[in-house]
């Protein structure tokens, strides 16, 4: 019986994971059910909390309170996972081995999913000047300021290219416009959006992009496209874009430029940028038994559309069981997995409705997408999907 066991443990394979956001809860999720006694599965992050983003509109909304949308990564329901509250300092994949603050750890198989990180110092004044809903503390900031704003301009949009969460600002938009009807002070606010992106959600096509900005059309929500943020000015309030423009506001929010964090930065994977190629079916980085998903990722698209897939933690979500089943397949025989790149994601407008938009974005030419219009069913879709992926995956 011992020399089974000694037998067991020295097949034993390393994995880790380092990210404890969708991606990762995802990939640890299904490993730990598919390797069983065959993997010692290491979840790595440097908080102890995993943050359900996809709520934050609601969160600043005060639909949502923070203890809602966090889950304790020790609470995760996979067997075999040991959760490591530690914070990546250097990726190795040459010597097969991740530098933390406390030390190293080595590895069979890496899945990285670090995600992205927020970088508004990137932009002079932006830090000062504007509030966001990207992460949890700015989020409750910003719905504080909402509610206590009574009147004037509110200039709102996308600082840089790319963002996650492609649809957070369109929701922002039509959720702050559905509440200032309600306290009916709406006549008194001006609301403008400008993003660097030809049309809203370039990536599902022209078609559902204009039908967005006939929506915020209608509902009094000006649309200024291909303007990117070049310099905010928080004395005189104004944001200043490249080529001239510029835009005055009493409440500033702005999605901050994007980046990942520097353990990714200073990489051998990142050659080309701050973000990770992979390959966009299998997700394997150019590094042997090392896979990268969701928001760290550059994954091409092809020609016609946008030159990278969106950051969604949709995605994030496919990717994830993608790689982790590539893994196992590696560990314990079988095909390798493919993703196909499609995805759902769903669009809030307020008054207890939503859209929803869902297809593949690997399509040839115009990506093959469809959006269904707003609706309640759609809505309560989101609300059942926020229950589902907290109840299904925690404790």
């Amino acid at each position: 019986m011992s020399s089974i066991k000694i037998l067991q443990s020295e097949n034993m394979k390393n994995v880790v994971i380092l990210g404890g956001g969708i991606g990762g809860v995802t990939a640890a999720t299904l490993m730990s059910k598919r390797l069983g006694e065959r993997a010692e599965i290491t979840l790595l992050d440097k908080e102890d909390m995993h943050h359900f983003q996809p709520s934050y509109p609601w969160l600043m909304m005060g639909w949502r309170s923070p203890d809602q949308v966090l889950r304790p990564l020790s609470n995760l329901k996979a067997r075999n996972v040991r959760i490591s509250h530690d914070e990546v300092v250097a990726i190795e994949p040459e010597e097969r081995r991740v530098k933390t603050k406390a030390g190293s750890q080595s590895y069979d198989y890496l899945l990285v999913a670090l995600g992205s990180q927020l970088n508004p110092h990137s932009i002079e004044g932006l830090a000062d000047a504007a509030h966001h809903p990207y992460d949890l503390e700015s989020t409750v900031l910003l719905g504080k300021a909402i509610e206590k704003f009574r009147g004037g301009r509110i200039a709102i949009g996308v600082s840089r290219l790319p963002f996650k969460c492609p649809a957070a600002p369109y929701e922002a938009a039509f959720l702050m416009d559905c509440l200032f009807r309600k306290k009916g002070i709406r006549e008194k606010v001006d609301m403008e959006f400008f993003t660097p992106e030809p049309w809203p959600a370039p990536a599902a096509g022209e078609a559902i992009g204009r039908a967005i900005e006939g929506m915020m059309r209608k509902r009094g929500i000006e649309l200024h496209t291909k303007r990117e943020m070049q310099h905010v000015d928080p004395a005189s309030k104004v944001v200043h874009f490249k080529g001239g423009s510029q835009m005055d506001y009493d409440l500033l929010i702005a999605v901050p430029p994007h980046t990942t964090c520097d353990a990714v930065r200073t990489s051998a994977f990142a050659k080309d940028g701050p973000w990770i190629p992979v390959d966009k079916h299998t997700m394997r980085t150019s590094y042997d038994d090392v896979y990268a998903v969701g928001d760290v990722t550059k994954i091409p698209t092809p020609k016609g559309h946008v030159p990278a897939l969106p950051k969604a933690g949709v995605f994030a979500e496919g990717q994830a069981k993608t790689a982790a089943k590539n893994i196992v397949s590696e560990i314990v025989g079988g095909e390798a997995e493919r993703w196909d790149g499609y995805g759902i994601c769903f669009l809030e407008t307020g008054y207890g409705k939503g859209g929803m938009v869902r297809g593949n974005f690997y399509g040839e030419g115009a990506p093959e997408v469809r959006m269904w219009r707003p609706g309640r069913l759609w809505h309560w879709g989101k609300v059942l999907f926020e229950r589902r992926w907290l109840g299904k995956l925690f404790r």
